[in-house]
């Protein structure tokens, strides 16, 4: 971020320079490689649900070029059989590779022998493992590098350094950065000077020993160059090119002279960080204050922090103008030091009449930018006055790179009253507000490798279709056309889906489980029991062939795991290729809400219906309630297929205009998620139990059949949104109550034993979702 232009303003605020590292989460960076893309979108989902990054290659070759132009790889993954090589070459390759010897690596093949898991232990392989793999065993491979980045061993650590030489870490963020040239003109003269020598092109013996010292001597001075940053990394990697230099090992000096612009590129991604902890301190202070702001304080905190970068030095001597009642709005203003009158125009008087004053840490102006108005006052400075001003332009800028922003201003736009505007703010607590605000300057101001930023894997099909939704919903919300589109051509669309859709990358997991050689069902039966789609579409599938077969339509298997094992591998690889699939980029509104933070709330409120069975004894529907709870929510599903572009749409009108989802869907499709759930699961042989569950989660006391299941649900699914797990894809207007003040709790407390304590089991319930 270029907050150069902030220097002063932090000056006067006299925020104390005091270096502290920030408890980032980890996030690993991790390659695939593997010609499979059902292995890396399955790989994405796993990866996702514990917001680490991924990416994939499709041969060794490929693997070794990302490698040296992204670097910061925490965990490959490789399959055994890779194009025109293998995975044990692949790692052949880098155990012998001066920079990247120490990358850790996991194999996995669906045939190995045994031969092949000795040699790639004695390689040094973290771990081998058979085909496919499980997200769990992903994630203990991953809980394995936390903590242990090979590429940040290279550097002295950062407390020994500060101990040892009393700077800080801003000043060996410089002097990496003043340093890289000089690496990098290294590692190009050596690169050079090592094709020249191994070409053998008839260079005089006199010449070649001229050409040596010269590098010798570069290499020297760089050598004491890096004493001030503390690399010892590469203090010793420019010994070992000295040393290849003098003894003409060419091939050898060829690849240290590669890891030396590996060097370079690293040292600018740690230069990168410890200005990252500077800016996060100095946007910290400027978002404080915005919080104090009841009109900024609307906006969505996540994406607040991006009109930072735009702020620049402003300041006006006592009795100026700032500007005019009736003048266009062309900025805005946060008041660092002084105090400005506010005038305003009275009729049949040439002077205008002063109303009040404001100063240190107000904001001015911001009403003209959001609304588009003209200034409603005029401000002159009482005293000399310090501030910051953003410019029209670029805050317009801002609102147009995200929908959520847009949304949030053209509500507040559309608010003719500060008062209205004022009592919403009121509601929203300010610490939080920071906090929210302040997290996205460390997620967006971190420097993400290249090749780990998203790219699409969708099929010409679904793009050509999620293009056209996302032009329709686009044109329709612009104009304010409502409904967007009508519940009949969603009611034809969801009658038309085969069966209930699935994430993809939980269908390509499936799909790579299910596809090859299957030594077991149970990792199928887990992966089912992991995701709402595909417990659907196994449930359905499994209690049609059965019904087809014993014309029995009135008893189901209501087991999932069961389901599985009755269809068996053939019938599953069938599934696996004829499952619609909707894309969970639809679903992402932020880093906090998303689809795989939705699953999570599924996945967390499954868990606590089971626990509720087991604490109240209703043990004979413990597992109904859990696959229940998973299930309850399909609706959204079917909404991010058939009208992919609509969910972000829905969710922030919600938001903006303090109206239920429910009501929003309605508003802009004639029918909610709820509805198109019930109707879609009419004539599916799915179990009854699970229908009822579906019908009534939203109103347990309504149920006519299950009123025991569909309530514990309805419970554990109102404990997850009380203690906020996950993203229940609901808008949360207020806080919620405890369980035993609530009418879901009345109504259902006749039908558990007289001494339940239900604070105690409260309490029980959120100490077990810590987990989550």
């Amino acid at each position: 971020m270029a907050l150069r232009h902030l220097k002063g303003f932090f000056d006067r605020l006299a925020i104390k320079k005091k270096w502290f590292r920030f408890a980032f989460k980890f996030m690993a960076n991790v390659l695939l490689v593997d010609p499979d893309d059902n292995a890396f979108l399955a790989l994405k989902g796993f990866l996702a649900r514990g917001d680490h990054r991924s990416t994939s290659v499709s041969s060794a070759q490929d693997a070794m070029v990302f490698l040296h132009e992204n670097i910061l790889v925490d965990l490959i993954i490789v399959e055994l059989k890779l194009e025109e090589s293998t995975g044990l070459a692949f790692l052949r390759t880098l155990r012998n590779n001066y920079f990247f010897r120490t990358v850790p690596v996991v194999i996995y093949a669906a045939k190995p022998t045994h031969a092949q898991i000795q040699e790639a232990y004695d390689l040094g392989v973290q771990s081998f493992h058979r085909k496919p793999y499980l997200g769990s065993l992903i994630q203990e491979e991953i809980a394995k590098v936390q903590g242990q980045a090979w590429y940040w061993s290279f550097f002295e650590p950062d407390d020994e350094f500060c101990r040892r030489t009393g700077s800080s870490l801003l000043r060996r963020g410089a002097a990496l950065e003043a340093l890289i040239p000089s690496v990098k003109s290294a590692s190009q003269a050596s690169k050079e000077m090592a094709e020249k020598f191994l070409q053998n092109l008839g260079i005089a013996d006199e010449a070649k020993q001229l050409e040596k010292q010269k590098l010798l001597l570069e290499i020297s001075g760089l050598c004491e160059k890096i004493q001030e940053p503390a690399v010892p990394g590469l203090e010793e990697c420019l010994k070992f090119l000295a040393l290849c230099l003098q003894e003409s090992r060419w091939s050898e000096f060829k690849e240290a002279a590669d890891a030396l612009n590996c060097f370079a590129i690293l040292m600018s991604y740690r230069a990168d960080i410890y200005k990252l902890e500077e800016t996060t301190n100095q946007a910290s202070a400027v978002l404080d204050r915005l919080a104090q702001n009841a009109v900024l304080r609307s906006l969505p905190p996540h994406e607040v922090h991006s009109m930072i970068p735009h702020l620049r030095d402003h300041e006006i001597d006592a009795g100026a103008t700032l500007f005019k009642q009736g003048d266009a709005g062309d900025a805005m203003y946060l008041i660092d030091q002084g105090r400005l009158g506010v005038y305003i125009a009275v009729e049949d008087d040439p002077k205008p009449k002063k109303i009040g004053e404001i100063g240190d840490g107000d904001v001015v102006g911001e009403m003209a930018l959001i609304k588009n108005s003209p200034r409603s006052a005029t401000i002159i400075a009482e005293t000399h006055v310090q501030m910051m001003r953003i410019e029209k332009e670029a805050f317009q800028r801002v609102i147009l790179e995200s929908p959520q922003m847009k949304g949030a201003v053209q509500a507040l736009a559309e608010n003719r009253s500060m008062d209205s505007i004022n009592k919403r703010a009121g509601e929203i607590d300010i610490s939080e507000w920071s906090k929210t605000a302040i997290e996205g300057v460390r997620k967006t101001g971190g420097r993400v490798p290249q090749g780990f930023l998203k790219k699409d894997e969708k099929s010409g099909e679904d793009i050509r279709r999620e293009a056209v939704s996302i032009e329709h919903w686009n044109k329709m919300v612009d104009k304010k056309a409502f409904p967007v589109v009508s519940g009949a051509q969603v009611r034809r669309e969801i009658r038309a889906l085969k069966g209930c859709p699935v994430i993809e990358s939980a269908a390509a997991a499936f799909a790579l489980t299910t596809g090859g050689m299957v030594i077991s069902l149970h990792p199928v039966m887990d992966l089912v029991e992991s995701d709402s789609g595909l417990a659907f579409q196994v449930l359905q599938l499994a209690n049609a062939v059965r019904q087809a077969k014993k014309k029995d339509l009135t008893t189901f298997i209501e087991d999932a795991r069961l389901c599985v094992n009755f269809l068996g591998e053939k019938k599953l690889v069938v599934l696996s290729n004829s499952m619609p699939r909707c894309s969970e980029s639809f679903m992402y509104l932020n880093e906090d809400a998303n689809w795989h933070k939705h699953l999570k709330f599924l996945l967390a409120t499954a868990d606590i219906a089971r626990f509720t069975c087991n604490q109240m004894e209703f043990l004979h529907i413990e597992e109904k309630a859990f696959l229940g709870a998973l299930l309850h929510d399909i609706g959204k599903l079917l909404f991010l297929r058939v009208q992919p572009a609509g969910y972000i749409h829905v969710y922030l009108h919600a938001q903006q205009n303090n109206l239920s989802i429910g009501e929003s869907e309605i508003l802009h499709m004639d029918i909610s998620s709820r509805q198109m759930a019930i109707e879609f699961i009419e004539n599916k042989c799915l179990p009854t139990c699970y229908k009822n569950v579906i019908r009534w989660v939203e109103e347990p006391e309504a149920a006519t059949e299950d009123f025991q299941l569909v309530s514990v649900v309805a419970i554990a699914r109102y404990m997850c949104r009380l203690c906020k797990v996950g993203f229940s894809g609901e808008v949360n207007q207020k806080e919620l109550l405890p369980l035993e003040h609530t009418q879901l709790w009345n109504s259902f407390q006749a039908h558990v034993f007289p001494s339940f304590n239900v604070s105690m089991f409260e309490t029980q319930v959120r100490q077990r979702l810590r987990k989550f």
